[in-house]
């Protein structure tokens, strides 16, 4: 009897492994991961710009030099006297007129007024009225819904004024009108 002997029969004829189809499919992952992980780390590592302070860009501009003004807008003043104090509209005015602010009427009021305000008619104007207010020392700056008076800005002293604004005593031959508190 003759012996056969079946050498490597336990084994297949093709090597052991993944079929290609599996190693292409590993490799085209990998790169995909790899990729993605690399576009984060360098998103991460990429110097930041810091965000700007909310004071910084909320700080509204403020005009407190006259000549600052452009000179097509009409920025004339009225101050008008609301605090009861004989007199102090006049010595605001001539006062802001001194520091070359247009300043083209001063007078009273019959109605007194507990705080002083600075209208103004029209959004251009907004930071010449705070400027005012800054100047004045007292009071706030709010749009008004026309013309108070005959002038764009109009200052109405209040209680709180007195003591607070500048003043001076007013002059005769400037050319701020000044005009006393009406008759009740």
């Amino acid at each position: 009897m003759s012996r056969t002997h079946r050498v490597g029969a336990h084994r297949t004829a093709d090597a052991p492994g993944w079929p290609w189809w599996g190693i292409l499919l590993a490799a085209v992952c990998a790169v995909v991961v790899l990729t993605g992980a690399g576009i984060v780390a360098l998103d991460l590592l990429r110097p930041q710009a810091p965000a700007p302070a909310a004071s910084e860009s909320a700080a509204p501009e403020v005009v407190t030099n006259p000549g600052e003004i452009d000179p097509s807008l009409d920025a004339s003043i009225s101050v008008l006297d609301a605090s009861g104090e004989d007199g102090l509209a006049a010595g605001v005015g001539q006062s802001l007129e001194d520091l070359g602010w247009d300043v083209t009427a001063t007078g009273g009021s019959t109605d007194e007024q507990a705080e002083t305000v600075v209208w103004y008619d029209s959004e251009e104007l907004a930071a010449v009225a705070r400027g005012l207010v800054q100047g004045l020392g007292v009071g706030e700056a709010a749009l008004s819904d026309g013309r108070i008076s005959g002038s764009p800005i109009t200052i109405v002293l209040g209680a709180d004024a007195p003591g607070t604004v500048p003043s001076v005593e007013p002059r005769e031959d400037g050319g701020v009108e000044h005009s006393g508190t009406p008759a009740p």
